[in-house]
């Protein structure tokens, strides 16, 4: 996986409680870690500041009224050119909201990093110790908290869950019907008005593991997996040139390296597929498409992107079947 861990400082920009994730890279740390060491571990105890822009024209130089470019006080790297109305989100105040969430609501912190150059920031804390879906299979309920400093993301708080025995992760969605609250650039981040709205995860976990209990005990062939995906993936489309013109087809599904993956791991390759009570089931096949896209894509995608969009359609779609 191309994990696009900020590596700013000759460091991998990254911080966890617990056994190494992320191909074994990042500084782990003790629980119960303060603010101050999480922000070095992590690469985020720099400040991200702005300036005006300014382009050349005939040997000249002038500013862009309109525009500001944002950087990193501890590198000067740019990190994107944004409005002069953007609302920046300190890498302190995404720490800091996680440090009032321990202390009022006994949240505790395990992991925290940085993408891409610093253009993303995240981090996560677990909310309780979880619950078990069927046999050993544990799932734990997890608040995400992200911000970017080049426009490609907004201020995003987002329930998650995330499965102990391959660290696979997948939204859950709240009694209001989504998953996440989002705060455009162009509002200042309210750390209290986002914690009250977080209030709900509680009652959301206990109804997402409902549903995922409801899977585990769907049994599912096969045959039925690979149906299954021909609904869920794209149709993909090649393109090859004979004697200089080009000419498109349609690419079975069947032959999709993403469809070859997730079927390899439903079908025994999985992280936890030793687990004989978590194997054979809805449960299972929404995991093995979890895994592929948190374990196959960037972290980007697995979280904000195309991979995460797919986790929740194959939710939804599984859900369905055992309406």
């Amino acid at each position: 996986m191309s994990h696009e861990l900020d590596r700013s400082n000759s460091q991998d920009n990254f911080a966890h409680v617990g056994e190494k994730a992320w191909h074994r890279l990042g500084q782990q740390l003790e629980a119960g870690q303060p603010i101050e060491v999480w922000a070095k571990a992590a690469g985020l105890s720099h400040t991200v500041e702005r300036s005006m822009v300014q382009y050349a024209t005939a040997g000249i130089l002038l500013p862009h009224t309109t525009r500001d470019v944002l950087y990193r006080s501890d590198t000067n790297a740019p990190l994107g050119v944004v409005g002069k109305d953007y609302k920046v989100v300190q890498p302190a105040d995404v720490l800091d909201f996680f440090a009032k969430l321990a202390e009022n609501n006994n949240f505790e912190l395990e992991t925290a990093g940085s993408l891409s150059n610093g253009k993303r920031i995240w981090a996560m804390a677990k909310v309780n110790d979880g619950a078990t879906v069927v046999g050993q299979d544990v799932i734990k309920p997890y608040v995400l908290l992200a911000t970017s400093y080049d426009g490609t993301l907004a201020t995003t708080a987002r329930f998650t869950s995330v499965r102990v025995v391959c660290a696979n992760t997948l939204g859950f969605a709240t009694e209001e019907g989504g998953d996440t609250i989002k705060i455009n650039h162009s509002k200042e981040f309210s750390a209290k008005d986002t914690a009250l709205d977080l209030g709900i995860a509680f009652n959301s976990f206990d109804k997402f593991l409902i549903d995922s209990r409801r899977l585990a005990n769907k049994e599912v062939n096969s045959t039925f997996a690979v149906e299954f995906l021909k609904l869920l993936l794209p149709a993909s489309v090649r393109t090859t040139t004979v004697n200089g013109i080009k000419t498109k087809e349609a690419v079975p599904v069947e032959n999709t390296k993403a469809f070859q993956s997730i079927m390899a791991l439903f079908n025994g390759q999985a992280l936890g597929s030793d687990l004989p009570e978590a194997s054979g089931s809805a449960w299972a096949l929404l995991n093995a498409v979890t895994e592929h896209v948190d374990h196959g894509l960037n972290q980007n995608a697995a979280w904000f992107g195309y991979g995460n969009s797919l986790k929740n359609k194959a939710r939804d779609l599984l859900m369905e079947v055992t309406a």
